[in-house]
């Protein structure tokens, strides 16, 4: 199944958890032991746990999945129960919760704070810097795929290719400084803990027919709404293959932290919001003046190393219009990509 053949949401489920076979090669690396997933209710993270599992069944594997969260909404915990995960609701910021979770060879940390982030300092670095240390610390003997951002990659040329793991980071704001202190400490207690392997996993925008860039400019074009061209270019990749690559990169994990970029090719959203218009039969309307640098990332590591993205650019932008047509359902979780400058 091609994205731009899903109708309805039993489709999309289905399209975003199919595995490819390299990825059922490199859990197979992983044998079957158990898998943790920190943060695991939110928008990536029940089809991750169905890639991993349809991946599993092709390896004869029975792994045991098991996700911690708040489960702020009630319907993604039992979401999960219903697809065999082990569940544990509570609050990971608190120590007591945290400890009392079951040790496992495997762990995805997806937890984060960004909206809101710029306000609550204390809860920022608490939830991005202090909760990734107690869990590196409690999950001293792990393999660890750290969710992290692009966020504080310095801007590049909007016609280049972005920036390289390699590049300094050059964070704005307190969510960009705060996304730099997980990495700090996940790399710190890989320091301390030399049985801990970890991998950083460095997203920018993934793609969804629910969510996301795409789909927020193509609503923002059907409602008639201004789109501002401040953030003049982006990269573009679905959710399939980001979550894949994140999954791909426990094969990668080692002591130093091995980082990756997941991104996508870079797109000008000019063009891509004038080829969403003649998809949806009505012309985008923009606002400002396109600079010439914009926040990309080079994601040529990830391709190299684990192979090209199924899902194109061009599918991807068709696929978002025809959901958009259809009136498909919206997870009202807003990218606010095109609405206001970039800056936290």
């Amino acid at each position: 199944m091609k994205i731009t053949d899903i109708k309805n949401t039993t489709d999309l489920w289905q399209f975003m958890t199919d595995p490819s076979e390299s990825l059922v090669r490199s859990l197979k690396e992983l044998d079957s032991g158990d898998m943790m997933i920190l943060g695991g209710s939110g928008k990536m993270g029940k089809e991750l746990v169905g890639l991993v599992q349809n991946a599993d069944k092709k390896n004869g594997y029975r792994r045991n999945i098991m996700v911690a969260s708040t489960f702020s909404n009630p319907a993604d915990l039992s979401d999960l129960e219903l697809l065999g995960v082990k569940c544990f609701k509570g609050d990971l910021g608190q120590e007591s919760f945290l400890e009392s979770l079951p040790d496992a060879p495997y762990l995805v940390y997806m937890m984060g704070f960004k909206f809101g982030s710029s306000g609550d300092w204390r809860r920022s670095f608490h939830m991005n810097s202090v909760v990734p240390y107690l869990v590196g610390r409690k999950y001293r003997n792990s393999s660890i795929v750290v969710f992290s951002s692009g966020n504080p990659y310095p801007h590049t040329s909007r016609f280049g290719s972005g920036a390289k793991e390699s590049d300094a980071l050059e964070p704005v704001g307190i969510y960009g400084w705060s996304i730099v202190a997980r990495e700090s400490s996940f790399k710190t207690t890989a320091i301390l803990y030399p049985d801990q392997q970890i991998s950083i996993y460095r997203l920018m925008y993934a793609q969804h027919l629910q969510y996301g860039v795409l789909i927020d400019l193509a609503r923002m074009i059907v409602n008639g709404e201004t789109i501002s061209l401040d953030m003049p270019a982006v990269n573009l990749i679905s959710q399939r293959d980001a979550n894949e690559v994140a999954l791909h990169s426990f094969t990668q994990c080692n002591q130093e932290g091995w980082t990756v970029n997941a991104a996508g090719p870079v797109r000008q959203v000019k063009e891509i919001s004038q080829t969403l218009g003649d998809h949806l039969g009505q012309a985008p309307v923009f606002a400002g003046t396109e600079g010439e640098d914009a926040l990309l990332a080079d994601d040529s590591l990830a391709r190299d190393t684990f192979g090209t993205y199924r899902d194109s650019v061009p599918d991807m932008i068709e696929a978002a219009a025809n959901w958009v047509k259809q009136g498909g359902d919206y997870w009202n979780k807003p990218t606010k990509f095109g609405r206001v400058r970039h800056d936290y």
